[in-house]
């Protein structure tokens, strides 16, 4: 596994009553399992929460949208099994997965995501996007 990491631009505030968050960009890109293991993991070491963020694409019907985010739900209860256990939530918004994920980790301690795909376009540079738009660390998953 080989892991990129940009350093928090400044400390996030926690307040008494709140944990620190994690969260996880999954992208229909191959990379689910281990971004979820990864965001898990680095949350149990803050003893915070996950929140699992799957963007979806326009236009799929309600059928297509159900089987993906089953698919993400199942990968996502997969990385939370064992102990010490660890609060997640979980959404799946439509739209420009680079803005989403930039907008979900705005008050994150950390953003989780795969590794950019080749080629140019929007669902190409992901994680370059992330990395240069987010608030908060990103640390970008990838098997080596």
């Amino acid at each position: 596994m080989t892991t990129t990491t940009t350093p928090s631009p400044r400390p996030r505030p926690v307040g008494p009553l709140s944990q620190p968050e994690v969260v996880a960009g999954i992208v229909n890109d191959g990379s689910a399992a281990l971004v979820a293991q990864t965001a898990v993991r680095l949350a149990r070491e803050l003893a915070g929460r996950v929140r699992f963020v799957q963007v979806l694409p326009e236009g799929l019907d309600d059928h297509e949208r159900a089987d993906a985010e089953a698919a993400t739900f199942r990968t996502a209860l997969q990385a939370l099994h064992g102990r010490p256990r660890v609060q997640a939530t979980f959404e799946a918004p439509i739209g420009d997965p680079r803005v989403l994920l930039v907008e979900r980790s705005r008050l994150a301690m950390a953003l989780v995501i795969g590794p950019d795909m080749p080629g140019p376009g929007a669902k190409h540079d992901v994680a370059a996007y992330c990395q240069a738009h987010s608030g908060c660390r990103v640390v970008v998953v990838a098997a080596s």
